[in-house]
């Protein structure tokens, strides 16, 4: 079991970074430059943020964001203040208290969501050609198992 493990690993790794590689690619052909100045970690946080907008439409705190991408409070600021600089994020005054500011999606930062989202949807649709939908259901279950797993050992992992 030990070989299968390392061999899956070494695999999915090779997957995902094949696959962000495509990405910044990408970003280098972009013609809108703002596009191309977002890197794989402020990529993260712009996703957090877009995550959060349904529970969350005056923004989120910090404290939040940086627990949701795993980061110190000062790494994650450090982060957004970029971002805000770049015109991707907003510093908004919550509506619930007036002492506190939240961060938010920008309409230049909803585009470059809208932008990586129309990404992704059409290269995952290029490498399932050929997959046939008992294939696809197959790997959606093992992958829906996997994740299940995964946060199983985390939570196990912070309850320690």
């Amino acid at each position: 079991m030990k070989s299968e493990a390392t061999e899956f690993w070494r695999l999915l790794f090779n997957l995902v970074d094949d696959f962000r590689e495509l990405a910044a690619r990408r970003n280098r052909n972009l013609e809108m430059t703002e596009f191309a100045n977002v890197t794989v970690g402020q990529m993260r946080v712009l996703k957090a943020i877009f995550a959060f907008e349904e529970k969350y439409p005056d923004g989120v705190m910090l404290k939040l964001l940086a627990e949701k991408v795993n980061l110190t409070p000062g790494a994650a600021s450090i982060i957004v203040d970029t971002l805000v600089k770049q015109g991707i994020l907003d510093r908004r005054t919550s509506e619930v208290d007036r002492r506190a500011v939240c961060i938010g999606l920008s309409e230049q930062g909803k585009k470059i969501i809208a932008c990586y989202g129309d990404f992704f949807t059409g290269v995952t649709a290029g490498f399932l050609g050929g997959v046939s939908r008992e294939e696809y259901e197959s790997m959606m279950k093992l992958l829906t198992k996997f994740n299940q797993n995964i946060l199983k050992m985390k939570d196990e992992n912070e309850n320690q």
